[in-house]
């Protein structure tokens, strides 16, 4: 008893660790974007500062957009519009191919899964030449269509896999069932298939969504333009060249901290599922 009592004790002694190391640099981050000026810099640091202030954020949302043009709510928007509709696109986009590795049967299958997961293992660097001159004989350059355009891309294959995955635990017997009764694929998937796999569509539309809202290279290339900005590329308008507006920059990455943390928070459980799930069957 004394033992097991040991084994427990070290493993919250272990879990509270972790969660101090996790958690310190975050409060790090959060903690300066609510001081003034005057006791951001204070050395040797405080851990409970004396005074509190919402004017870094005030002057995100405000004073900087009619200022000096760092419109950081516009650069929100931005990311919101982008990363909603890359995330549809990616979920129907997935969900219909991992739908046809899962109950396809042909010798050529095992290749069609190692042509997606090839695509996952080429960095995305040796890409940006290529995308950013199509992008810009389309005329797309500065444009928020281009990211819509090439996110998918980079998101899908790896999305395609879990749904494949999942699918694959889902009984085909319950699908010829229904086509005896006379359902049509069309059927099948929107009264069968898809209520089915709910857990799966989540983690694949928060890890669509997530990804996308935390890129930064792609739409720095593609959208530098001020007004089509996504929130990553706006947190560089807080450093010039000379000074960097510490305030304003801290509480932007508290902005942009928030929806993916938002999203994990009511949407863990179905994220887990849905992917160990799929883990386990493949």
């Amino acid at each position: 008893m004394r033992a097991k009592s040991l084994s427990i004790l070290s493993y919250y002694l272990l879990i509270g660790l972790l969660l101090f190391f996790i958690l310190i640099p975050i409060y790090w981050l959060i903690m300066p974007s609510f001081l003034p000026a005057s006791e951001m810099f204070t050395f040797p640091p405080r851990f409970f500062p004396r005074t509190f202030t919402l004017q870094n954020y005030s002057d995100v949302l405000f004073t900087y957009p009619a200022t000096v043009t760092i419109e950081m709510p516009r650069y929100l928007w931005n990311s919101f519009l982008v990363c909603g509709v890359v995330s549809v696109i990616v979920m129907v986009v997935s969900t219909f191919a991992g739908y046809a590795l899962a109950r396809m049967i042909s010798p050529i299958k095992k290749s069609l899964r190692t042509v997606v997961l090839f695509t996952q293992m080429m960095p995305a660097v040796l890409f940006f030449i290529p995308i950013y001159l199509l992008m810009r004989r389309l005329g797309l350059v500065n444009n928020l269509l281009s990211l819509i355009f090439i996110y998918p891309g980079m998101v899908a294959p790896f999305s395609t896999l879990i749904s494949e995955a999942y699918l694959l635990g889902i009984p085909e017997e319950i699908e010829e069932s229904a086509m005896l009764d006379g359902a049509g694929v069309g059927t099948i998937l929107g009264r069968i298939v898809l209520p089915l796999s709910a857990p799966m569509l989540i983690a694949v539309l928060v890890y669509s969504f997530v990804w996308t809202w935390n890129d930064l290279v792609i739409a720095l290339v593609l959208c530098h333009a001020n007004e089509v900005r996504t929130a990553s590329v706006g947190l560089f308008s807080f450093i010039g060249a000379a000074t960097v507006e510490w305030g304003g920059l801290l509480a932007g990455t508290v902005f942009c901290i928030l929806p993916p943390l938002i999203l994990f928070t009511f949407f863990q459980r179905y994220m887990i599922q849905g992917i160990l799930a799929g883990g386990l069957k493949t």
